[in-house]
C-alpha cells in the first residue's frame, strides 16, 4: 500500500493546533484548481492514497489529518472541540497555511463531506466548489444514532484499551474486521487497509474517543440548517448501495441546497457502497476533475445522474 505518511508534513494552523499533511503541488505548470481533501470518521490523509496519483494531473492536491484522527493531535478535550463548525476553521486554516489565497475545492468523504459543507456555508470567499462523496447527510443514521448515546466513549475508551493489549492481537483483529466489513459494503475490506487501522489505532487509541465526540451535537441537523447558506457549485457522489450513509440522507442536503437556488448536482454510482475512494476511484476522480471545471455559467438547477 502506498504510504502518503512518508512524504507528510506539519502544518502549524492559525487556529492554534497542528495537523498531518500531504500536499502533492506541479510547481511551474500554471495557474491550477486548489483541492483539499477532507477524510471521514474514523479516518486519515492515507484515505485517499488512490485518488491522489490521478487527481494530481489536474490540481494541486492536498489531503490532511483532522485533529484527533491520523496523526494530527486534539486542540482540547471536550466535544466541542471537534464539532463540525471546529473542524471546517481548521480545514480552512490548513489551505492557509499551504499559502492557497485563492477560493479552493473541498472533497469531503462521509464525516470529512459534512465538514466541507459547514467550511462552505460560513466561509462562502474561501470555497469555489465542493464535491461530496458518500456525505454524512441527514438526519442523523444509525451509526451517528449509536455513537452519541450515553456511555459510548466510555466503550471507546475501554476498546483503546483492548487494542494496546497485545494478548488480544486476534480478538482484536476480528472485531476491527466485522465493524469495517460494514463500512465496505458490499466491497470486501482491503487486507492492508486492515492492518494499516490496527497499527493506528494500537498506537493512537484516543482516535476512539475522536469517533465519538464528533458524532455529538447533533452534527447533521447543523447539516440540515446550513445548506441553504451553500452558494459555491457542489456534486453530490453516493453509492446506490451505501449501507452506513443511505443514499436518501445525502438527497434531503441536496434538495435544500437546491430549494435555496444553490448550483447541485446528485450522481449515484450504481451497486457502489460507502467506501468510494477505496473501490471506485477511478470513476470517482473523472467526476471530480469534471467538476473541477465548474463556472459560474453553470445552470442553478439541481441535477440528478446516476452510472452503471
Amino acid at each position: 500500500m502506498t504510504t502518503l505518511y512518508a512524504e507528510a508534513v506539519r502544518l502549524k494552523l492559525t487556529t492554534g493546533t497542528e495537523v498531518e499533511a500531504f500536499a502533492r503541488v506541479a510547481h511551474g505548470a500554471g495557474r491550477r484548481p486548489k483541492c483539499l481533501l477532507l477524510h471521514g470518521n474514523p479516518g486519515s490523509l492515507q484515505d485517499f492514497a488512490q485518488l491522489i496519483p490521478r487527481l494530481a494531473r489536474a490540481a494541486d492536491i492536498a489531503a490532511i489529518d483532522l485533529p484527533g484522527f491520523g496523526k494530527s493531535t486534539r486542540t482540547a478535550p471536550n466535544p466541542e472541540a471537534l464539532n463540525l463548525t471546529k473542524l471546517a476553521e481548521h480545514a480552512i486554516a490548513a489551505a492557509h497555511a499551504l499559502g492557497w489565497r485563492e477560493p479552493i475545492f473541498i472533497v469531503g468523504h462521509s464525516h470529512g463531506g459534512g465538514v466541507a459543507q459547514v467550511a462552505a456555508a460560513r466561509f462562502p470567499d474561501r470555497v469555489a466548489g465542493l464535491v461530496l462523496v458518500g456525505t454524512l447527510g441527514a438526519c442523523a443514521h444509525a451509526s451517528y444514532r449509536l455513537l452519541a448515546l450515553p456511555g459510548a466513549n466510555a466503550v471507546a475508551r475501554a476498546l483503546g484499551r483492548s487494542l494496546r493489549a497485545s494478548r488480544l492481537s486476534r480478538f482484536n483483529r476480528a472485531i476491527l474486521r466485522r465493524v469495517m466489513a460494514q463500512l465496505f459494503a458490499p466491497e470486501p475490506v482491503p487486507e492492508e487497509k486492515l492492518e494499516h487501522e490496527l497499527e493506528l489505532l494500537a498506537s493512537r487509541p484516543e482516535i476512539l474517543s475522536s469517533m465519538v465526540h464528533v458524532a455529538l451535537g447533533r452534527p447533521c441537523a447543523e447539516l440540515l440548517r446550513t445548506a441553504p447558506d451553500i452558494r459555491c457549485p457542489t456534486l453530490f457522489v453516493h453509492g446506490s448501495n451505501d449501507a452506513v450513509v443511505p443514499v436518501k440522507f445525502a438527497r434531503t442536503i441536496h434538495e435544500r441546497i437546491a430549494e435555496s437556488g444553490g448550483v447541485t448536482e446528485f450522481h449515484v454510482l450504481q451497486g457502489a457502497g460507502h467506501m468510494l475512494v477505496h473501490h471506485q476511484a477511478p470513476e470517482l476522480v473523472d467526476l471530480i476533475i469534471e467538476h473541477l471545471g465548474v463556472g459560474e455559467t453553470r445552470s442553478s438547477v439541481a441535477r440528478d445522474r446516476a452510472t452503471c
